[in-house]
């Protein structure tokens, strides 16, 4: 939720526990590993009990590609960025284990029918940081971490990518 005082999200839990509950809900649906060749993809799933489409799966955002077994996502922005006005909680990103890939999902401009807004492709992630195989995504303040598992070859340790609000 936008506070459009404040900036994103709740100044405490308690906060946050006294806000109207979320009307939509995103998760991942994989088939990497089943042997279907299709893309995973994201669904939107109406969860406001007043809503006529209410417990169904409103939308399916495919993936570009097969193979990238979407992981933990997490928000460009999030009670991080409370008290910066120029924050939204617009945008969710979302990995893909296997490939490295990390698809950027505009969730803010209509939210019960998300799009792809950017893909930042594993390869150049892998030639550019020697990381892959991102895990989990967490806004910060201004800039978004997420957590990788591996070196460029999946080898262990992993280590950490800091994206710019921008996706850079």
């Amino acid at each position: 939720m936008t506070n459009h005082c404040c900036g994103p999200g709740y100044a405490s839990p308690a906060e946050a526990m006294r806000a109207p509950r979320e009307k939509l809900l995103y998760t991942i649906a994989i088939y990497t590993g089943t042997g279907i060749q299709k893309p995973d993809y994201l669904c939107t799933i109406d969860v406001d009990p007043q809503s006529p489409t209410y417990s169904q799966v409103i939308s399916r955002l495919q993936m570009p590609g097969i193979g990238d077994e979407l992981h933990h996502s997490g928000w460009n922005a999030c009670s991080s960025c409370h008290g910066d006005a120029s924050m939204e909680r617009k945008y969710l990103i979302v990995p893909g284990v296997r490939s490295s890939n990390l698809h950027i999902v505009d969730c803010g401009t209509d939210p019960r029918n998300p799009t792809l807004f950017k893909v930042i492709d594993g390869a150049e992630i892998k030639a550019r940081t020697n990381l892959s195989a991102p895990h989990t995504v967490h806004c910060l303040g201004s800039d978004i971490i997420v957590s990788m598992l591996g070196d460029a070859q999946g080898n262990a340790p992993g280590g950490y990518l800091q994206l710019s609000k921008e996706f850079e």
